[in-house]
């Protein structure tokens, strides 16, 4: 079974929106965490609807912006995926659909000559493990402290990794 896992977390204009911030940790199957980072432009870069430019207004916390396009932010991504896959690394996501497969269909469209067979296959999926386990997928989860605040990408990725590293025990 593999033994590393880089667990991502997206937040986007909108459902179907274009991602504007990614953070991500990488967890070895006992739970510690290798690498941890969040990314970010301003929401005002990317592509999407009024609706869910209210939808952060309301509900997402201040993200430090450290990319001036979403392309950039992938990038950036990119390249760390590229890293942790060649260590042995498996992507993982929870309910991936539509927000993190989106980015990552993205990410390889950015360069699709070079990236259109490096894509994550397959993606995890941290709600069919946690269904699998006999979880509720879709329950809410009560979070630790360091998976606060909510929206924060990189919160979101470290309760993701916890609750998948939960599935995988229970399942052992």
């Amino acid at each position: 079974m593999n033994k590393l896992y880089m667990v991502f977390d997206v937040e986007s204009v909108g459902l179907q929106g274009e991602g504007y911030a990614v953070g991500y940790v990488v967890v070895d199957g006992a739970g510690n965490e290798l690498e941890a980072w969040r990314g970010a432009c301003s929401p005002d870069a990317a592509q999407g609807g009024i609706n869910g430019r209210a939808w952060i207004a309301a509900n997402t916390p201040v993200i430090p912006v450290d990319f001036t396009t979403p392309h950039a932010l992938r990038n950036r991504f990119w390249a760390a995926w590229e890293r942790w896959e060649e260590r042995g690394a498996v992507l993982v996501a929870d309910c991936a659909w539509p927000v993190e497969a989106r980015f990552l269909a993205a990410c390889v469209d950015d360069e699709l000559s070079v990236r259109s067979w490096q894509g994550p296959y397959p993606l995890h999926d941290v709600a069919t493990a946690r269904l699998l386990a006999g979880f509720d997928p879709l329950a809410t989860v009560e979070r630790l402290p360091t998976e606060l605040p909510q929206h924060d990408p990189l919160a979101d990725a470290r309760q993701s990794a916890r609750l998948w590293l939960e599935a995988l025990n229970a399942r052992a």
